[in-house]
């Protein structure tokens, strides 16, 4: 389908053209166990991605590292409080993490630049709707003109990176 052809009722809409992949598919067609069992991989991959040894996340923890080795590789079971308390010491965006697992069903999805954008673009709708129940003026918006500020947005945001990208390479030579 082409750009100007997509809406967001064109990428959400259930049926397809044949031989076309939807833009947002919510779920991977075989989830890999239960919620807790995703992050427990979410956790492993990104230990992995930084080279972080679970022992030594164990020792930084003050957790001991028997215990943290059955939660994480075993069947013993990851706590909402750990899975918290991990995050933030692998430094990893919580809200991310639980859209992956808890919306996508995909611990892999993490890493995904598109799952990126899409997290943090939901945390300023969040603050919106946050400064909107605070009493701040509210404006009724078609929701055409609020597609189409969005749309405006990123190509802004591509084009300034782009020239910042073509910057540096000029810097560089």
């Amino acid at each position: 389908m082409p750009h100007r052809n997509l809406t967001p009722e064109t990428v959400f809409k259930p049926s397809s053209p044949p031989g076309s992949e939807p833009v947002f598919a919510f779920a991977s067609p075989n989830p890999g166990g239960c919620e807790q069992d995703q992050y427990k991989q979410l956790i492993n991959a990104e230990l992995a991605r930084q080279g972080i040894l679970p022992a030594h996340l164990a020792d930084r923890m003050c957790l001991s590292r028997p215990k943290l080795h059955k939660i994480l590789k075993q069947t013993n079971p990851l706590t909402d409080d750990l899975r918290d308390r991990i995050f933030d010491e692998l430094g990893m965006d919580h809200v991310r993490a639980k859209i992956s697992v808890a919306l996508l069903h995909d611990p892999r999805a993490y890493a995904e630049q598109s799952v990126f954008l899409a997290t943090e673009s939901l945390k300023s709708f969040y603050l919106e709707v946050l400064t909107c129940r605070r009493g701040s003026i509210e404006v009724d918006l078609r929701p055409a003109v609020i597609h189409e500020a969005a749309r405006r947005a990123y190509d802004l945001l591509l084009s300034h990176q782009e020239r910042v990208m073509q910057n540096s390479q000029t810097l560089q030579a």
